[in-house]
């Protein structure tokens, strides 16, 4: 972490002070080139070879088969998507038959009220010629 952090506060350094294009490299190179502890430092943080260590790689195998067994797994097991997709279709077609009952029954009422509503224009008709 401090290895970051002087990294960075070297390349902002050179950055601010050369604002040429290879300014920030030729001052990192010529750091690393003043302290060979600095410069593998850098390479090893570089390579990540500080974090490869047996117990990490078997953890790290460990965690892949892990996940690749949980893929395969969920590959293989297609019973709930196919449970989840008969769901919505089976939920899609009964929403569909409710609007469509319920929609008859709109229709059924606007006839209603339309036969309604001319046995009252008539009888108004008639009362108006009386």
């Amino acid at each position: 972490m401090k290895l970051a952090v002087v990294i960075v506060a070297l390349l902002s350094a050179t950055a601010i002070a050369d604002p040429a294009p290879g300014g920030a490299r030729d001052a990192c190179t010529a750091a690393m080139n003043q302290d060979p502890t600095f410069a593998r430092d850098i390479v090893n943080v570089a390579l990540n070879r500080e974090a490869i260590t047996p117990s990490a790689l078997c953890a790290s195998a460990d965690t892949m088969k892990t996940h690749l067994d949980a893929a395969e797994h969920v590959a293989k097991n297609e019973r709930h998507v196919i449970l989840a997709y008969a769901a919505m279709w089976v939920i899609a077609a009964g929403f569909l038959a409710f609007l469509w009952w319920r929609q008859q029954k709109l229709r059924a009422e606007i006839a209603q009220l339309r036969r309604e509503l001319d046995e009252a224009a008539k009888e108004t008709a008639k009362e108006a010629t009386k």
